[in-house]
C-alpha cells in the first residue's frame, strides 16, 4: 500500500498522478532504500523537511544500474499524496534552501497549468545561486536560472518526459497572458513604462530617456571597473564614430603600408608575383599537353616501329578472315574437315614460315656434330688439344 496513489487525489492530464513519470523510473524508485526507508508515510510538510535536510543535488538516474536520485523519489511522493497549490507556492518562493525550490517548480512543470507555470516560473531568472547536477555518468554544476530555461523550453529533464507546454506567444493571442514578459532589469534600470494611447511622440520622449539612464549606468560601472560594462562602452564609441575619421585612418593605414614596401619589403611582394606568374605558365603547358592527342605523338615513334605495326596488322586481318572462314562451316560435317578448311590452314602455316624466316637475322650455317670440325672446335672451348 506505500506505492499507491491517495485515493483522494485528483487526476492530472487525465491520468494518475504517477504515471507521469516512465513505469521503468517508477518500479527503480520503489525498489530504491531512500524510498523504503525514508519516504514511507510522509505528509506534505515532511516532504518539505526531507528536501530542505536530504537534498544535495538534483538530477534523475545515475549509475551503471540506473539508481534513482532522492530528487526524484521526493518527486514521485508528491505527485503520490498531491499536496495543494498554496503548499507549492511555498517550496517556489523559498529563498533560504534552493533545492526546496527547485523541487516545487519541477512538481509545478509536470502538473501545473501553461498559464501558472508562465507566471510562477518566469521570476525565477532572477536567482543565479549554483545548483550541483548529477548526470548519469558524472556531475556538473548548473544556476536556478538556467534550470527555469530548461523546464520551460526542454522537452526532458532529469530523465523525465515533460507535458508539452505551448509558447508564450500562443498564450498571449489566446488571452490567458498580460503582454510580454517583463525583465528584472527593467526595475532596476528604471526605463518608463507607455500605455496605448500616448502618441509616438511621448514614446519617442520616453525610450530616449531609458536609452540616457542605461548609459548614465554603464558609465557608472565601467568607473567601478566592470569589464562588460567597458567592452560595451567601447563598442558603442566605435559604431558612433564619423565615416571621415574611418576613411582616414584607412588612407593612412594604406600609405604606411606603401612606405613599408618601399624601405625592402616590396622585393618580397615582386618575387611573389613572379613566382605565380611562373606557376600560371606551368599550368598553361601543362593543360596544352592534356589537351594534345596521343594520335599526334604516334609519327615520331612511326618509322621505327612502322615494321612491327604492319605485322599486328596483317595478324589480325587473317585472324578474322579464319574465324569468318570457321562460323561458315559451322554446320559443316563434324569429322571430315572440308577442302577449303585445310588449304587456307596450309596457305596460312606457309605464310607464317615464310615470314619467320623473313625476320630471322641472316646467321652463319651450322656444323655438322658428326664433323671434325665440330669437335676441334668444341675442345678447343675445353682448351684441349685437338
Amino acid at each position: 500500500m506505500a506505492n499507491v496513489t491517495d485515493p483522494l487525489a485528483c487526476p492530472i492530464h487525465g491520468t494518475n498522478p504517477q504515471n507521469l513519470i516512465e513505469y521503468i523510473t517508477r518500479q527503480r524508485i520503489y525498489d530504491s532504500q531512500y524510498w523504503k526507508e525514508q519516504c514511507f508515510g510522509l505528509t506534505a510538510a515532511d516532504v518539505a523537511e526531507k528536501s530542505a535536510m536530504h537534498l544535495h543535488a538534483i538530477g534523475g538516474s545515475y549509475g551503471g544500474n540506473s539508481k534513482p536520485t532522492r530528487f526524484l523519489s521526493l518527486i514521485l511522493k508528491m505527485l503520490q499524496i498531491q499536496p495543494e497549490e498554496s503548499i507549492i507556492d511555498e517550496l517556489i518562493s523559498n529563498e533560504e534552501f534552493k533545492y526546496v525550490r527547485a523541487l516545487g517548480m519541477f512538481y509545478l512543470r509536470l502538473t501545473g497549468r501553461p498559464a501558472d507555470i508562465y507566471e510562477k516560473l518566469e521570476p525565477m531568472y532572477n536567482d543565479y545561486r549554483k545548483l550541483k547536477f548529477r548526470n548519469p555518468t558524472d556531475w556538473k554544476l548548473m544556476y536556478v536560472d538556467e534550470f527555469v530555461d530548461e523546464l520551460l523550453r526542454e522537452e526532458r529533464v532529469c530523465g523525465i518526459a515533460l507535458p508539452r507546454l505551448p509558447k508564450r506567444e500562443m498564450l498571449e493571442e489566446a488571452g490567458y497572458l498580460d503582454g510580454p514578459r517583463k525583465s528584472a532589469v527593467q526595475g532596476v534600470i528604471g526605463v518608463p513604462e507607455w500605455d496605448d494611447e500616448q502618441d509616438m511622440e511621448e514614446r519617442l520622449e520616453l525610450s530616449i530617456a531609458g536609452v540616457k539612464k542605461i548609459e548614465s549606468l554603464l558609465e557608472e560601472m565601467a568607473a567601478d571597473g566592470n569589464s562588460a560594462a567597458i567592452e560595451a562602452i567601447a563598442v558603442r564609441m566605435g559604431e558612433s564614430q564619423p565615416k571621415g575619421k574611418e576613411k582616414n585612418e584607412s588612407d593612412n593605414n594604406h600609405s604606411n603600408n606603401n612606405n613599408n614596401q618601399s624601405d625592402g619589403s616590396g622585393s618580397d611582394h615582386v618575387d611573389v608575383d613572379m613566382d605565380i606568374d611562373n606557376g600560371d605558365n606551368v599550368q598553361q603547358k601543362q593543360e596544352a599537353i592534356d589537351e594534345t592527342p596521343a594520335e599526334e605523338e604516334e609519327p615520331a615513334t612511326a618509322p621505327r616501329n612502322s615494321k612491327s605495326s604492319k605485322r599486328k596488322r596483317e595478324k589480325k586481318s587473317k585472324g578474322t578472315k579464319t574465324k569468318t572462314k570457321t562460323k561458315k562451316g559451322k554446320f559443316g560435317s563434324l569429322f571430315k574437315s572440308s577442302a577449303s578448311a585445310t588449304n587456307s590452314s596450309s596457305t596460312s602455316k606457309s605464310r607464317s614460315k615464310s615470314k619467320n624466316d623473313n625476320d630471322a637475322p641472316a646467321s652463319a650455317p651450322a656444323a655438322d656434330e658428326n664433323s671434325e670440325e665440330y669437335w676441334n672446335d668444341q675442345r678447343a672451348k675445353l682448351g684441349l688439344a685437338p
